[in-house]
């Protein structure tokens, strides 16, 4: 099937978009026009929006809350990157009631959903968890009809990718189904802004806009290709970690991160043509999303409230404190203000999933003490990984997301 390109695009505009995608350095191409939009940092953040926005296109989007004290600039962020994308592909939502995600249909269909800062004014999300989880919103009512009660159905259809703001602690069933992204709060970002608000910037030039909004146009034509997961894939499945279990929904959520990048990447790929209808995520595609999702996941785990990350970190942090040595019970039920049993329970969990170690050994009348281990990486190093696939190659190359430079995986070879 012939892909479809924007009605109004000049074919100067349609050749400029091609020109960005089919180029090893799309992500740093993305970047740079941030930056000329008048974004601050936030490299990291800005990339996995990017891949959250295109992954509406799926059958399952991903969906991201980003985090941060008030002034941070989490909706600045958010509303660069979807000046980027055709108004057709979003919705941004400042409140809403109960009934009004009921009667919306296909409108919410491969959109991006924009909830500004989650708060009371914001009315009712709920039916958005349902959106997420489920694909769609069954609601049915009974309405009067040529003086009788009729049932109807009314059915939101989506997917969508949902992303929101928020400055304060989420509900467990909306910090599961979405990744968190932290702001950059740190003293060397606020100083990088002040520096750039006393110079002058011309802004992005509206060609410029309109070429990137070209750019998510012929990614949403090629949406329809399947974007397939090769048989090596799985033995990465069986080096995730697996000691906290929000990772039942966090590693299929890096799936589609890591088909999202196939689809982005197909631009540039010689072994795939509109007539074969599949393309296949390679190594290269694995490899960009882990180094821009790797901490994101594991910064994600860390925040849910008594994740076996969480509770290491505890233990990291009052191990600082008392400077560096092994921490018990009662430490852990002081510094939470809980009662020592339930610390007894944090500590056997994050044990059982080794994200702390017992610092002493077992005797009897023996305080147990422990040390929290390595922090656990989310899914394996790609370059030690690149290592055990043998059908990954012998050599890829690849610019990085986020450093521009170039990255070069070679297989050792062991002689006899």
């Amino acid at each position: 099937m012939p892909e479809k390109t924007t009605a109004l695009a000049s074919p100067e505009t349609v050749k400029r978009a091609y020109e960005i995608l089919k180029s090893p350095l799309f992500f740093r191409y993305f970047l740079e026009a941030l930056e000329a939009s008048g974004l601050v940092g936030e490299e990291r953040n800005a990339l996995v929006l990017l891949i959250v926005i295109v992954s509406r296109l799926l059958k399952r989007p991903l969906n991201a809350i980003v985090r941060g004290v008030s002034s941070a600039g989490k909706n600045f962020l958010i509303s660069m990157i979807l000046r980027f994308l055709p108004a057709r592909s979003k919705r941004e939502i400042d409140s809403s009631s109960d009934r009004a995600w009921n009667y919306a249909g296909d409108s919410f269909r491969n959109v991006v959903v924009y909830i500004r800062e989650r708060n009371k004014i914001t009315g009712s999300v709920h039916p958005m968890r349902t959106l997420i989880s489920e694909g769609q919103i069954i609601h049915q009512v009974t309405e009067w009809e040529g003086g009788q009660r009729i049932l109807r159905t009314y059915k939101v259809e989506g997917p969508v990718a949902c992303i929101s703001t928020t400055n304060r602690d989420l509900e467990i069933d909306d910090q599961t189904r979405h990744i968190s992204l932290f702001m950059d709060e740190s003293q060397e970002q606020t100083l990088r802004i002040a520096k750039a608000a006393s110079r002058d910037s011309k802004g992005l030039a509206q060609s410029d806009l309109r070429v990137w909004r070209q750019i998510h146009s012929l990614i949403a034509a090629r949406a329809n290709i399947n974007v397939a997961l090769p048989p090596w894939f799985e033995q990465i499945a069986g080096k995730v970690f697996i000691g906290d279990i929000t990772i039942r929904r966090y590693f299929p959520a890096f799936v589609s991160a890591c088909q999202t990048v196939c689809l982005i990447r197909s631009f540039q790929r010689e072994d795939w043509s509109n007539e074969s209808g599949t393309i296949v995520v390679d190594f290269t595609d694995f490899a960009i999303t882990a180094l821009l999702f790797e901490d994101v996941f594991v910064e994600s785990m860390r925040c849910q409230e008594d994740s076996a990350t969480e509770i290491a970190e505890e233990v990291r942090s009052i191990s600082i404190r008392m400077g560096g040595i092994p921490v018990g019970a009662d430490d852990v039920a002081r510094a939470l203000n809980i009662e020592v049993q339930f610390a007894y329970k944090k500590l056997a969990k994050a044990a059982e999933a080794g994200t702390i170690s017992r610092a002493n050994e077992p005797e009897k009348n023996n305080r147990k003490l422990f040390l929290p281990t390595p922090r656990p990486r989310f899914v394996p190093d790609p370059e030690e990984l690149f290592q055990a696939i043998k059908d990954a190659g012998d050599q890829i190359r690849f610019v990085h997301p986020l450093t521009g430079e170039r990255v070069v995986y070679t297989r050792s070879r062991k002689t006899a």
